[in-house]
């Protein structure tokens, strides 16, 4: 059996982190544009910033709902997926922080790099081993398929 949350279960999760995600646009659409498509003075003097949040923004919401789908149909989640969920999380905060206390949001943001090399060094043998088999996979997959020569077949009648 089966432990953690069931299919019924993690559905809402993701319906939630979605709702979240779109609601974040809304607001980012908001601030960027006004009233006669005029352009905010907000997005001109923090364009990248703005840019790059949204960038981090689905990033972290497309780990979480991968996450959860991996969880729901194999039984347990990619432990990288949260890991990046995690990271992007902590990092969109801070890129708001950035814009409004710059001194703060730079040293904090100099933190988040530290931790995203660390994370990087801890997953680097899991990352080497995940890609190696997808590469082993995808090669025996196109092996497959350049040697697979089927003739059309009649149908029944």
């Amino acid at each position: 059996m089966r432990r953690g949350l069931t299919r019924r279960q993690t559905s809402p999760i993701i319906a939630q982190v979605y709702i979240f995600y779109i609601t974040t646009l809304g607001v980012l659409l908001q601030v960027i544009f006004r009233e006669n498509n005029d352009v905010s003075p907000v997005l001109e003097k923090y364009k990248v910033i703005i840019s790059i949040f949204i960038v981090v923004i689905t990033i972290h919401v497309g780990a979480v709902i991968l996450g959860e789908i991996f969880r729901i149909w194999i039984g347990n989640g990619i432990p990288i997926s949260g890991v990046i969920s995690l990271l992007f999380g902590f990092l969109a905060p801070i890129l708001l922080l950035l814009i409004l206390l710059p001194i703060f949001g730079w040293v904090l943001l100099g933190f988040w790099f530290l931790l995203l090399a660390k994370v990087a060094w801890d997953y680097k043998q899991q990352c080497h081993h995940f890609l190696g088999q997808l590469l082993v996979r995808a090669l025996h997959a196109f092996e497959r398929l350049m040697n697979h020569t089927s003739a059309p077949q009649e149908l029944p009648i």
